[in-house]
């Protein structure tokens, strides 16, 4: 319905299960990434009326799993339906691997609208201590950054990146990136973490964590009380694969005829297209534009939250517009090396930021 569905390249590795040559449009959201708590109230909050009891049940709300220990779908005030995370859909449509090697890290990164609080030099050499050098997987945004870059490369680590999310290849190059390796770090629980542990590689979570601007200082900290799995050195790969399956809906798969029934693939359906075109871009417009009213009439952001800028606000607000949708490409690609700066670059303090959910 919206373009938030086809982020990641989430719809083409659909569609391709489904055995459709192209992406298509869904007849409601899908949940485009792991979340923390419930995705009805994150990736969802702007439609408020999808998968309400008295709303049109043709249009759904399309979750990964209702097994996360995030929420309760029970007594969620919407319905949903679970139907696995787009990744599982691509992970069988892949042949197998060998076993991979190395070590690959992909650091927290922030949104359009909260940066990074902290220091990348010092992370980069605190895991180059502890993993020695490694792969590193920046956000786009970051992979920009002469200073980020420079903090990074400066510790040894080789640097790559996935795209943009509005890139179709993009789910296809983190399967490469994590499958071909035999570790996967972050200092965030997040969902590439949870990706490589649902099928069986070493994922885990170590080093600072850093935080997002306006972010509670201890919001880190809740992660490791409620998914100690990841955290805890003991644990063994195979609880961490099973706590990341029930996280990401691996058991919800379905199979692609019934895909295709459920997205409503099977037939003529022109709403999905006019709601990705006409009335979704309107909706988040209104939305938008009365977020930025509310924060400026409100005059009080935290100390490490300082105003946005309007060029910043309307830079971030138009990556919602629609666009052509695109398809993956039928075997995954790597991922895109990010070039290294020339001497003489500052490496990064406080800096940081992408333009998606974790």
């Amino acid at each position: 319905m919206e373009s938030q569905n086809h982020y990641y390249g989430h719809s083409s590795a659909l569609a391709r299960y489904a055995g459709l040559d192209r992406p298509r449009h869904l007849p409601g959201l899908l949940q485009h990434g792991w979340t923390a708590v419930s995705p009805l109230d994150t990736h969802f909050r702007d439609f408020p009326a999808v998968g309400a009891p008295e709303g049109r049940v043709r249009r759904q709300l399309y979750v990964w799993s209702h097994s996360s220990r995030a929420w309760d779908p029970a007594s969620a005030p919407r319905r949903s339906t679970a139907l696995g995370a787009p990744w599982h859909y691509l992970c069988r449509l892949v042949e197998p691997r060998a076993a991979g090697a190395g070590t690959v890290i992909l650091p927290v990164h922030g949104i359009a609208t909260q940066p990074l609080i902290g220091d990348h030099a010092a992370v980069a050499r605190a895991w180059a201590e502890t993993e020695g050098p490694a792969t590193v997987c920046l956000y786009h945004v970051e992979a920009r950054d002469p200073a980020v870059v420079a903090a990074y490369a400066a510790a040894g680590h080789q640097l790559v990146t996935l795209g943009e999310r509005t890139d179709p290849a993009f789910l296809g190059r983190l399967h490469t990136l994590l499958t071909g390796a035999s570790r996967v770090v972050s200092n965030r629980l997040s969902t590439p973490v949870l990706y490589a542990a649902s099928v069986g590689i070493d994922a885990t979570v170590t080093g600072h964590a850093m935080r997002l601007a306006g972010e509670p200082r201890r919001a880190a900290d809740a992660l490791a009380v409620r998914w100690p799995e990841f955290y805890e050195a003991g644990t063994s790969t195979a609880e961490r694969t099973a706590v990341a399956r029930a996280e990401t809906g691996a058991d919800a798969v379905l199979p692609p005829e019934e895909l295709r029934r459920l997205l409503r693939w099977d037939r003529r359906n022109p709403g999905p297209w006019l709601d990705h075109w006409l009335r979704a871009p309107a909706s988040r417009a209104v939305t938008q534009v009365r977020r930025r009213a509310i924060g400026a009439a409100q005059q009080s952001p935290p100390s490490d939250a300082p105003s946005m800028p309007f060029a910043a606000w309307f830079a971030a607000a138009t990556q919602y517009l629609p666009r052509p949708l695109g398809a993956a490409p039928a075997t995954p690609s790597a991922p895109l090396e990010v070039p290294t700066p020339g001497p003489g670059t500052r490496s990064s303090g406080v800096r940081g930021g992408g333009a998606s959910d974790r």
